[in-house]
């Protein structure tokens, strides 16, 4: 807890704070990746950038093929550097690969959870997620993949290895038929298995490199029991095993399974649901419903050239009595069975619905293709009734022994970013059939498709991708697409992420004035707003000249959420409930106010005020005419004045980054002004931010340069000197010798255009801290102080924190860090905070605070929290006594009504104890002859 009992600069005002806290106002810049976010964490803005030398920034690589470069920039300086990639939790498993493989993820699918004696086969496909399908290169090195199927103390393994332009491999696993009896053990309480449930089995996976040609090597690389961990010969590998799922053995053969075809109430016809090949045989079955009273029926079958018609024969001889007639003619044969009962129906004393009256037999004698199918046509006749309608069944044949099929996506999760940009976001997919010899075949071009909810994801008519276009209504986790291919069908499993409406639009300061004493030339005919005191000598002097009006700062945030498959629907958030997404320049086009005099909106991220008045920001959806998110925006009647102005001077940039405490996708970047001067003729600039009454505070660069004018006055030509960069168009400050202190003092003024009189209108003035020492960069200064007494009393001419060494290299060990000044890498560099006005501040410290933490956020221990780097209120020189009153005058501050409060309460309470006091005394002398 960090308790402040006075802090002008910043907390002295209660009623109206701005949201934005104070900090370098340098611009971050995501390079090399496809898609990346800046981050707001919940309640961290301000206990992170409280200091005008430092900006902190967490920002989210989402997807991203090569290494992502970040990089911080602030007038003439720049810095940037590589993401590491063990911040970016890269997966080591294809550190083969010779790939950049942060979005890559491997993805199992047992190809068959019910395993016969008969066959007994596990087969186990494998692929990367993640992986670009087009960035596929024949030299890449995917690893190899090692099966293993655990059975009480028993093992079976398989191997495969990845590769092609999918990187996928099919791995083989021969279980032993012993496997298949019951177990010999069963422990505690468990009843033996039922032998309809099956016997499982467990599978697992590790990944382990090629050798030097690439292919899987054949050497064991687990010894020793690897069914109970903890025993003795148990190697390394055990760590990396990784579950993959079960599969159930069953004794018995594998059923036939057939398709139902019902051709009326009546009568249904069973057919086989699997492919059959040239030259076998096909039974169909024929049935009637246990209900039915029919008792003759005639049933007519055609089928194509290819199919021969064989016999047919009754089920039930006692029951049915059945007579086949075949006509063969050039493109089709008709076969005609006449089905008559003989006997009474009987009660069926079994459970099935249904009683078989006749087999029919057909032969596949031809083929066109190597897959494909042969239809057939029924139709039932009843005598003195009619005839239904035709129905059509379909024969599948195929050659191959398909055991499944897999649709393959080349990634498991889409952003919806199409409702916010009306582009369309797609993933390709692909669909490969799978054969008992383990070969694999794309079979893209032959399947259907259908989105299980296309108001979550949809899929094109061909089946080749899936896609989002901003019509969707909400996201899923594991949002289903079903692929159909013959009688094979299998899902595919995908998370889509939708931002969460209405979105956020945050403004550092929603109600806007004008701006006392500052004058800007007015670009419009419209007649100016002025202060009706000076409206004479505007009118004289002034003209074409207005009061400025406040500008603020915009963006807009979301969060990417999805519902998970419970039925209750319950949100998932993409990296967390606590995190929001900048999407500004995703929705920038989109973004209007609805009143544009009243104000206006600049490049999507900085407010202007323009006239007094309500009016509302809105962002639109690009598809409709729906409103994503609205704020409300005042431009007030009343006038501020600027009471402060922070100056910072910037001799170079420092960047470092971090793993985020919070979120192990997040990655934290601070970079930090350097104030020492150690060259001579280097240069620093100026970076400023000016505070108004009304306690709201804006970085200087974000007003428009021609609209006022910074100069500088060195206070020792010694140490330092001062010239103005007409490129920058502000102060450049140069070494010239040895020094620190508070040396640079800033005047900003209003534009030449409005200036009343040849006396300058001073708005504010500042001071800015230095120091130069040949030969020393800020890495090597000794100038520290920690925070060893309970108070400590801050002097704005040097005050300095020390970082310990745990702060700069983090609780993990590791250290990442950049500088645009010349520094030693990997030095520890003590990090000056310097305060920016005369004022004394006091800061009451917790005796509890470790090492100057803050909210227990141990990767942010390296950003000093100085409220004192946001000045006081600032005297003017007495040289400017004689200031127009109309122009900007610093006038004592009251006490705020908290301040009131609080002494109101001290004086009850001395009150209290007053009277307690008395009523003691009283009390003592009334009894003391007792």
């Amino acid at each position: 807890l960090l308790l402040v009992t006075e802090c002008r600069g910043i907390l002295d005002n209660n009623q109206r704070f701005s949201s934005l806290p104070t900090y370098l106002r340098v611009s971050y810049r995501v390079f090399s990746a496809e898609t990346s976010f800046f981050l707001k964490e919940a309640n961290q803005d301000f206990m992170r950038n409280s200091s005008l030398q430092s900006r902190v920034e967490s920002f989210f690589p989402y997807k991203a093929k090569r290494p992502p470069i970040l990089n911080a920039s602030y007038g003439p300086f720049s810095v940037e550097q590589v993401v590491p990639q063990d911040l970016m939790l890269t997966s080591s498993f294809f550190g083969s690969a010779n790939k950049f493989t942060y979005n890559w993820k491997l993805k199992a699918y047992i190809m068959s959870d019910k395993i016969y004696l008969s066959k007994p086969k596990v087969q186990v496909l494998f692929y990367i997620v993640g992986r670009d399908w087009d960035d596929y290169s024949t030299t890449e090195r995917l690893p190899c993949l090692r099966v293993f199927a655990f059975r009480e103390t028993r093992e079976v393994r398989g191997s495969c290895r990845l590769k092609g332009d999918l990187g996928l491999c099919v791995a083989e696993l021969e279980l032993l038929p012993s496997w298949f009896n019951p177990p010999t053990v069963v422990t505690g309480r468990k009843k033996p298995p039922d032998q309809f449930e099956g016997s499982p089995v467990e599978l697992y996976y590790t990944i382990q490199p090629g050798d030097e040609k690439g292919e899987c090597t054949a050497e064991d690389i687990r010894k020793g029991n690897a069914i109970r961990p903890g025993k003795d010969g148990m190697d390394e590998a055990m760590s990396h095993l990784q579950r993959i799922g079960s599969v159930s053995l069953y004794r018995g053969q594998e059923t036939s399974q057939l398709t139902e075809l019902r051709l009326d109430s009546n009568i249904v016809v069973w057919l086989p649901s699997k492919p059959v090949k040239q030259g076998e045989v096909v039974n169909v079955y024929v049935t009637v419903a246990n209900n039915s009273t029919v008792d003759q029926f005639i049933l007519r079958a055609k089928v194509k050239k290819g199919v021969n018609i064989l016999s047919a024969k009754t089920s039930d001889p006692r029951q049915w009595d059945v007579k086949q007639e075949v006509g063969n003619g050039g493109k089709h044969s008709t076969t005609t069975v006449i089905c008559q009962r003989i006997a009474p129906s009987s009660r069926n004393r079994s459970n099935s619905l249904f009683n078989e009256v006749v087999q029919m037999n057909f032969e596949i004698a031809s083929f066109s293709s190597l897959s494909g199918t042969q239809p057939i046509t029924w139709q039932v006749e009843y005598p003195r009734k009619g005839t239904t309608d035709i129905t059509l069944s379909e024969i599948f044949i195929c050659q191959k022994d398909l055991v499944g099929i897999v649709p393959l996506a080349m990634d498991m999760e889409i952003l919806n970013t199409a409702i916010l940009t009306g582009k369309t976001v797609a993933v390709p997919i692909k669909v490969v059939s799978i054969e008992e010899n383990s070969a694999v075949t794309d079979i893209s071009e032959s399947v259907e498709c259908k989105s299980s909810d296309e108001d979550v994801i949809k899929v094109s008519d061909r089946c080749d991708y899936v896609f989002v276009n901003g019509k969707e209504m909400k996201g899923k986790v594991n949002a289903l697409v079903n692929f159909t291919y013959q009688y094979l069908s299998a899902p595919l499993q995908i998370t889509v992420w939708v931002p969460r409406l209405p979105l956020q639009i945050d403004i550092s300061d929603t109600e806007l004035s004008q701006i006392k004493g500052w004058r800007v030339p007015v670009v419009s005919n419209k007649r100016p707003t002025r202060d009706s005191d000076d409206e004479d000598e505007d009118e004289r002097k002034g003209r074409g000249c207005t009061l400025q009006y406040q500008h603020a700062m915009v963006r807009v945030l979301t969060q990417f959420v999805a519902e998970d498959s419970s039925p209750w629907g319950q949100l998932s958030y993409l990296l967390g409930s606590d995190w929001q997404f900048d999407i500004t320049d995703l929705v920038m086009d989109f973004m209007k106010l609805e009143d544009p005099h009243i104000a206006k909106l600049q490049e999507g991220r900085i407010l202007i005020g323009r006239e007094v008045g309500m009016t509302t920001m809105q962002v639109l959806s690009p598809l409709s005419d729906s409103i994503l998110a609205e704020k409300t925006v005042t431009v007030l009647d009343d006038k501020v004045t600027i009471t402060d102005l922070g100056v910072q001077l910037v001799a170079g940039l420092s960047l470092f980054l971090q793993p985020s405490a919070a979120s192990s996708r997040a990655i934290v970047a601070t970079t930090i002004a350097q104030e020492l001067l150690h060259t001579p003729k280097q240069e620093a600039v100026v970076s400023t931010w000016i505070q108004f009454s009304d306690s709201s505070v804006t970085p200087l660069d974000i007003y428009d340069p021609k609209d006022f004018s910074l100069s500088a006055v060195s206070l020792d030509e010694a140490v330092v000197s001062i010239h103005q960069n007409s490129a920058l168009k502000w102060p450049v400050v140069a070494a010239e010798g040895e020094g620190q202190g508070t040396l640079i003092k800033v005047d900003m003024m209003i534009s030449e255009a409005c200036q009343k009189s040849k006396r300058k209108s001073v708005l504010a003035v500042g001071n800015g801290n230095i120091k130069v020492k040949f030969g020393q960069n800020d890495a090597d200064s000794d100038t520290g102080g920690d925070y060893d007494a309970d108070e400590i009393e801050n002097h704005a001419s040097d005050r300095r924190h020390k970082v310990s060494d745990q702060e700069r290299y983090g609780q993990d060990g590791r250290y990442y860090g950049s500088s645009s000044a010349e520094r030693e890498e990997g030095t520890i560099r003590k990090v000056s905070t310097t305060a920016k006005s005369v004022i004394k501040n006091k800061v009451i410290k917790n005796n509890r605070l470790d090492g100057g933490k803050l909210l227990d956020d141990s990767q942010l221990q390296n950003i000093p929290i100085d409220f004192t780097n946001f000045p006081a209120q600032v005297d003017l020189p007495k040289g400017n006594a004689g200031m127009e009153e109309n122009d900007l005058v610093q006038t004592p501050r009251g006490l705020s009504d908290l301040e009131i409060g609080m002494y109101a309460l001290l004086g009850v309470f001395c009150l209290a104890i007053l009277v307690f006091l008395i009523n003691c005394a009283t009390f003592a002398l009334k009894y003391r002859h007792k």
